[in-house]
Parts: C-alpha cells; structure tokens; sequence
C-alpha cells in the first residue's frame, strides 16, 4: 500500500467527536477539503481558532488562520516544545560538548549509582527509566533544585528496557543544558536555536508559564505558527535557514532516527493516543520507510499543534491549534487526521511522492 491510500485510509480512525471527518468526501482530498475540515474542526468542538502552513519544494501552499487565528496567534505548544529541546541539546553535540551516549552523571554528579546510569540519548527517547516527578511544575522552584530531587527517586526500570513518555527526563536534561552552557535553560534555548532561527514569539518561560528558574523543557514552550514554521523549514534543511547553520545535518538525521528499537512500549498511553510506536529523539516517527528512516516526523502536543516535516514529499508544515477543552485523547487524533488529510492533498494537488514502500501510523 502506497503512501496515499495509508493516509487516506488513517483519516477515519481519529477518535472523540470526529470533527476532520465530518468534513472528509469521497474522492481524492484537495486542500479545500482540508480548509473545511479545519473549520468544522474550529466550530465543532469550539475552539478559538486554528493555523496551517504547508511548504513543499520552497513553495507555500498554505499559511492562513481559521476562526481567531492568524499565522502570528502566540498559543501554549505542550510536547512540541520536546523538539525544540532536543535541538538545542544537539547543538552542544554539534560542539563536542555533550555525548549521547555519556551517562547523565558525567555532566550531572548529584545523579549517582543506578540514577546515574541512564544515557542522554535515553533521557531524550523516553527510555531512561526515570519517573515522574511533580517538581517539574512547581513554578516557585528551579531545574536545578528538581534535578536534584529527580536524583534521589532511582529508578522505574532500567534503562533501555522501555519507553514510556513523560516529561521529567526532559527537565533533567534542561538542567544538563544549564549546567554545560553555564547560563538558563531559556537563555540556552534564545541562543542556540530561537535567535538563530529567529522564532521571535517561542519562549519556554512566557504568558502561558510564567517562571525563568523552572520551566518544563518537555512542555511549557509557546509558538506561533510562523515561528514553529521557521524552526521545520530549518529542520527540514538539515539544519540550516538562511544561508545560516543551526544544527549539522548528523545532528538532524539523529533526532528522526529509531532511537527506541527493543524497548517495550506495551500499554503506554501516548503510544495509544498517537497510534504511533517508534520514536526519535523528542519527535514521533510517524512514517518510516522499509529501511527503518523516518520519512515524516512530528512533534504533537496535547492540545493539538502539530509541526512536522516530511522527507518524502520535501514539504514541511505546522497545524497550530489549542484544544484546552478536551483531553489529549481527543486532541492529539483529531488533529493527527487534519494533518493526513493534508498528506493527501499534497498527492492530489502537487503529485505522490515516489520512493520505497512506507509505514504510515496514526489513527
């Protein structure tokens, strides 16, 4: 099965209200298709608005905004702030700064024994074994101090042995970005990859999360849909924007590889909510070819903005939505169905991609 009729076939298995395929037809999806899914979406489930950019060959298919929302609408952005911290971690790869594969005591000695074995690779692919914590949403304290704490937990299993998804060991790793760097983790994340990139609105400490000292690397960052839209054009360069580089290709290449491959992911929750079951290094993988390279790649969030960008179609794009009334149980599907229609219309209106056979998940 090509990569057309997977997408297609993947539009109807989104969950919870069914807003995108109330709007699907029958026949080949055109981008005007996708536009009255996107406001049926808005209007159904009563969001305040929505955004699409769609880039394929340097072309822009779409950039507009539904209901209350234009391309520059600031929203909270939840796990796709994950993408944006793995980045700015590989840009201290790019410097021999960080290894991957150096255990999390080498930069973080208050991690000792079994809690400090856990690699930075599987700190940024959910597979380091380390729980959840709570400190990292306590806004009077610091990455310093829940690192800190995170020390003296141990472990929920041993490293490598399973994926499951979260958001503290992406606050360590903030910490580890802090302690390398020798400044905040926002200030590492302006440097390295916002002022780069120039993501003007992107702020991990903004309106929506308002603590310098703690924000949560995994989750509390803010976009808009030109800014994140900058952040995948450059991805989806291998790392460069603007005649200007951000990230060594290695580095890019690194993020959308299977970083998870024999570790179980039976029974996690993200996993049933995307449908997806490999993953990078804070991204999904949510096509791959038969050679295991990750074709199309996304960072969804819970509240349903969906920034990815696609190696098959050279296209990249960015559904901006916050769905603060429902859970991500609904948010996260219904957006992941808006953006495979959008896959399909790219097929219809600008040609398949052609290549080795593919893997699409999602619901």
């Amino acid at each position: 099965m090509g990569v057309l009729a997977l997408a297609v076939a993947t539009l109807g298995c989104a969950s919870g209200g069914g807003s995108p395929q109330a709007a699907a037809t029958e026949g080949p999806t055109t981008f005007a298709d996708v536009d009255a899914a996107i406001q049926t979406h808005v209007d159904t489930d009563h969001l305040p608005g929505a955004a699409l950019l769609v880039v394929r060959d340097g072309k822009e298919l779409r950039r507009r905004g539904y209901g209350g929302y234009d391309p520059s609408t600031v929203m909270p952005i939840a796990s796709a702030s994950k993408w944006l911290t793995a980045a700015t971690l590989m840009t201290l790869v790019d410097e021999g700064r960080v290894a991957l594969d150096a255990p999390v005591s080498t930069y973080l000695p208050e991690f000792t024994g079994a809690v400090g074995t856990p690699t930075i690779r599987q700190l940024l692919s959910h597979t380091s074994g380390i729980g959840q914590d709570s400190c990292i949403w306590q806004q009077d304290s610091s990455l310093r101090a829940c690192a800190a704490e995170v020390a003296t937990n141990g472990l929920d299993s041993q490293p490598g042995d399973r994926f499951s998804y979260g958001n503290t060991s992406f606050s360590v790793v903030g910490r580890v970005i802090e302690v390398v760097t020798g400044t905040s983790f926002e200030k590492a994340f302006e440097a390295r990859i916002g002022g780069p990139v120039a993501m003007t609105s992107t702020r991990f400490d903004g309106s929506s999360y308002q603590t310098a000292a703690n924000p949560v690397p995994a989750a509390s960052g803010e976009s808009s849909l030109d800014d994140y839209g900058r952040f995948v054009r450059m991805i989806s360069s291998r790392g460069e924007i603007d005649g200007r580089r951000v990230l060594s290709e290695q580095s890019v290449l690194e993020i959308e590889k299977d970083q998870v491959a024999g570790a179980s992911n039976r029974g996690d929750a993200a996993v049933q909510t995307t449908g997806i079951p490999t993953y990078g290094l804070g991204v999904w993988r949510d096509v791959v070819s038969s050679a295991d390279d990750g074709v199309i790649v996304s960072g969804n969030g819970a509240y349903g903005f969906y920034p990815w960008i696609d190696r098959a179609r050279n296209a990249y794009g960015v559904l901006a939505v916050y769905d603060a009334r429902h859970g991500s149980e609904h948010a996260v599907p219904a957006a992941q169905a808006l953006v495979h229609q959008v896959w399909a219309a790219l097929d219809t209106e600008t040609g398949a991609p052609s290549g080795p056979a593919t893997t699409v998940y999602g619901r």
